[in-house]
């Protein structure tokens, strides 16, 4: 890579992602490392050899939310993080310099939703995820396009010390190889015959186990992601939890291939099986009031729309074990089907003809069986006043078209965890 031009490309190579970052800190480079590997885009930023934010193009914007959501004691309100998702909707994050979702935590600053100090812990943390799944790559093409620095940088980073960080991570993921090999799996409860399974534990697992990934289990069990995979390892070891592969886009990620060790941390504690369920299942709580949950591991969602192919969509993106889609087309009859259906989650599209989705959630929030399901208006409106609508009529949030697959996913589950 040659330092010395403004931008330098070059065609797919071996890359040694390590030796990239030694000669941009050699040279105190300024700008931005793009390296492109298997249709996806890392972005690395450093300012005078320093890294101070990195990010790659899956799903840059729900990153930036769970890692928000992540944070304690912070606790942002739904309309700010639907404020968020407007900002940058349809956007090109590569459009500007740095990337928009690295502007949008400016933006938070700036409208008092969070400090300084919470801004460089969040830029840290997106920073060592995305460089984790950067220190995989093995073939690819990269590109150094010198910028001088004029924004704010919050944090900023030796990457000797911060890669030593993410190695030490991959390492303790590796060692949970070959039954775990990339954290956006998603573990399932597979053997609910289990002799150990009781009704308490089997109830509380399929509580947590409805389709999250290891790193969104995280966010919801408020665990470290290793504490989940090493707690749900030993029942994956003994087919008692098995492991869906991950949600596309994630899927083209690279696996989390060690070297040929095959060294387990697990294994070597003493921990039974009998122990490692409790810790799973502690998470989950024990307030159910539902006395066949233990035998539920698939949720309901009635989806509103007038639109057959937005609703053909939805029920794509939440194919699964876990969610069961019941589609609805006329607005008119909505209400008695819902109240027939009893669903765990309601998705309403707004523009409707003879209900529109206000007075349908309004209506749905007058009824005692669903004064507090969540309800999520759907709707190509990006407003304030329109949103203002929403909360007024009694929605739980709001979700703009068009959204992705993780996007929906991540929005419904939420919901669920929440109301549960």
């Amino acid at each position: 890579m040659n330092q010395g031009s403004s931008s330098v490309a070059e065609t797919e190579r071996i890359l040694n992602p390590i030796k990239l970052l030694e000669q941009l800190a050699t040279s105190q480079a300024k700008g931005c490392l793009r390296i492109v590997a298997n249709e996806i885009t890392w972005l690395l930023y450093f300012h005078e050899g320093k890294l101070f934010y990195a990010n790659h193009s899956l799903e840059p914007v729900e990153r930036l939310e769970q890692h928000l959501r992540r944070l304690s004691p912070v606790v942002l309100a739904n309309q700010v993080y639907t404020e968020l998702r407007e900002q940058l909707k349809e956007a090109n994050l590569e459009a500007t310099y740095p990337s928009l979702d690295y502007q949008a935590i400016r933006w938070l600053i700036a409208q008092g939703h969070i400090t300084e100090q919470t801004a460089a812990t969040l830029v840290k943390s997106v920073t060592k995820e995305v460089l984790q799944s950067y220190l995989l790559i093995t073939h690819g093409k990269s590109e150094l396009v010198s910028r001088d620095t004029a924004f704010p940088i919050w944090w900023s980073g030796n990457f000797l010390f911060v890669t030593k960080e993410c190695q030490t991570e991959l390492q303790a993921w590796q060692a949970l190889q070959p039954a775990i090999l990339s954290p956006y799996q998603r573990p399932y409860l597979m053997n609910v015959e289990h002799p150990l399974l009781t009704p308490d534990v089997k109830a509380k697992l399929s509580k947590i186990l409805i389709g999250f990934s290891f790193r969104q289990l995280s966010l919801l069990l408020k665990q470290e992601e290793l504490t989940v995979a090493n707690n749900l390892h030993r029942l994956i070891n003994n087919r008692i939890v098995g492991l869906r592969p991950p949600q596309p886009p994630f899927d083209r990620l690279h696996k989390l291939y060690s070297n040929g060790s095959d060294n387990d941390r697990f294994n070597e504690k003493t921990q039974t099986i009998t122990e490692t369920l409790n810790a799973v299942s502690d998470k989950a709580g024990s307030d159910s009031t539902s006395e066949d949950l233990a035998d539920r591991t698939t949720y309901k969602i009635a989806c509103v729309d007038d639109s057959p192919t937005i609703l053909r969509e939805i029920n794509r993106f939440l194919d699964g074990d876990s969610f069961k889609v019941f589609p609805i087309v006329d607005s008119g009859t909505a209400l008695m089907k819902i109240i027939r259906i009893n669903p765990d989650i309601i998705l309403l599209d707004v523009g409707m003809p003879t209900i529109d989705g206000y007075k349908l959630c309004s209506m749905l929030r007058k009824h005692p069986a669903f004064k507090k399901t969540p309800i999520v208006m759907v709707t190509g409106n990006t407003g304030i006043i329109d949103r203002a609508k929403a909360k007024m009529a009694g929605s739980t949030d709001y979700m703009t078209k068009p959204f992705t697959q993780a996007g929906l996913i991540e929005m419904v589950s939420r919901h669920l965890m929440e109301d549960r």
